[in-house]
């Protein structure tokens, strides 16, 4: 008995259907693969952000000519900017160090002495503040995102800076005087900057700050949260990235 060329109907049916499972089957890995590579771009993302913020906290740490004892009342880095104890212990940990304010080539130029005056001398200080702020206390303008499990469990890292008003910082690209040593602590109560580092950090039970003031070395504790999915993610997961630095300047 012969058939006709073509297929039947039933044939075409049963190589559809296989058709149809090998492109959902195909859909599904392509889905997997690239929800996978977000996800392990995600994780890069926020290991990036403890890289930051240990990058930059250590520069200023090693460049700080003295770090401010423990209690000084310093802003407590709302917008209001009320004054509070500075602790590097408790539910807003705080560390405030003197740094120099270094005078670039544009500032050394406008001196215009004879012989020229070399870029590099330290022309004033600032006094700046790090303190954890809860979440909660930060203007909206100033959060990433609006969420309420975030406000819950995270904390703005925010840096304050200070002068000494008798002493103001130069506008950059100005001829600045040499000061090689800061003031007294206690001298620098103007306000001229808060940023806000981050609004992810983790404040956990062990101090966020630590100062051995006879190794001269600070301990800083890190860790931030983000919202992913719904669903709060720390970074690093399960512990805090702790670094140790030298405060090579302080005497």
């Amino acid at each position: 008995m012969s058939r006709e060329q073509g297929f039947t109907m039933i044939e075409l049916l049963v190589g559809m259907s296989i058709l149809a499972v090998l492109m959902v089957a195909m859909f599904n890995f392509q889905q997997s693969t690239s929800d996978f590579a977000g996800s392990q771009n995600g994780v890069a993302q926020r290991l990036q952000t403890i890289n930051d913020l240990s990058g930059y906290l250590g520069d200023q740490l090693r460049a700080a000519g003295d770090v401010a004892p423990a209690g000084t009342s310093l802003p407590d880095g709302t917008a209001a900017g009320t004054l509070a104890s500075c602790d590097r212990t408790g539910t807003s940990p705080c560390l405030a160090l003197l740094i120099p304010v270094v005078e670039d080539e544009r500032g050394a130029t406008a001196c215009a002495t004879t012989p020229a005056t070399e870029p590099g001398r330290i022309v004033g200080w600032t006094l700046n503040v790090y303190r954890y702020v809860p979440r909660t206390k930060l203007e909206a303008s100033l959060k990433t995102v609006a969420s309420t499990s975030l406000d819950g469990a995270a904390y703005g890292l925010v840096e304050i800076r200070m002068q000494n008003p008798s002493k103001p910082v130069i506008a950059a690209g100005s001829c600045g005087t040499s000061q090689p040593l800061p003031d007294p602590i206690s001298a620098y109560t103007a306000v001229i900057g808060r940023n806000l580092i981050t609004d992810g950090a983790v404040v956990g039970t062990d101090p966020a700050f630590a100062y051995d003031d006879a190794k001269k070395l600070v301990t800083l504790r890190l860790r931030t949260v983000d919202l992913v999915k719904n669903k709060l993610t720390y970074t690093p997961s399960d512990r805090f990235y702790t670094l140790n630095v030298n405060t090579r300047n302080v005497k």
